[in-house]
């Protein structure tokens, strides 16, 4: 079986912090990582980390919701505030005037759904200019896993034992700087997409 990079990085390596959790907890129910793990081992290791990662994900997917949500929504979205860290004033007018002249599209409408974000990442792409940007969405996919899987070892480690606490805290605090690594990576990743896509505007 081929991954790709992604794969790797953002599925298979929350999906490892879950099952080396489970594995410590239930011993009996998957394998942990020690010195004598066979390649048996460690083959089943990789198939139940690449399918907790995905399960993880769906998880991040919610938790991604809960914290942008006191924040009005996703950064993509924030250009339509009237006053946002994201962009400039400056740049958030060339930003309205340029979806409507290039798009027909109104700056609110970034606010419904991701049609008009998309649009303007294959405008970027087709400059040649996302793969930086991609390295923003691909952390902020890491982050958001990683985050997910500490969150959750923490409840279970509480599930197990409550005198185990001190350990939940720790997986707790782990997940928190996760998520604040996250919500890092999805700010520099909406603003660079913005940036690029001013770019291009002048280039065109």
């Amino acid at each position: 079986m081929k991954f790709d990079p992604y794969d790797y990085i953002g599925v298979i390596v929350p999906g490892t912090i879950l099952v080396v959790s489970i594995g410590v907890l239930f011993p009996s129910v998957a394998p942990t990582l020690q010195a004598s793990l066979s390649l048996g081992d460690f083959g089943l290791l990789m198939i139940l980390a690449f399918l907790s990662g995905h399960l993880l994900q769906a998880i991040g997917n919610g938790w991604e919701w809960l914290i942008w949500k006191p924040a009005g929504g996703m950064p993509s979205t924030w250009p339509t505030f009237e006053k946002t860290i994201l962009l400039s004033d400056d740049q958030c007018g060339r930003l309205s005037t340029s979806i409507k002249s290039r798009l027909g599209a109104e700056l609110t409408s970034l606010q419904s759904g991701r049609s008009t974000f998309r649009e303007i990442a294959v405008i970027v792409r087709q400059s040649g200019s996302l793969e930086r940007i991609e390295r923003f969405n691909r952390n902020y996919g890491l982050m958001r896993g990683v985050a997910a899987g500490f969150l959750v070892s923490a409840i279970m480690v509480l599930f197990v034992d409550l005198d185990l606490w001190l350990t939940a805290l720790l997986l707790g605090m782990a997940g928190t700087v996760a998520t604040y690594r996250m919500v890092r990576f999805g700010i520099h990743y909406a603003r660079e997409m913005y940036v690029e896509f001013l770019r291009t505007d002048e280039d065109s």
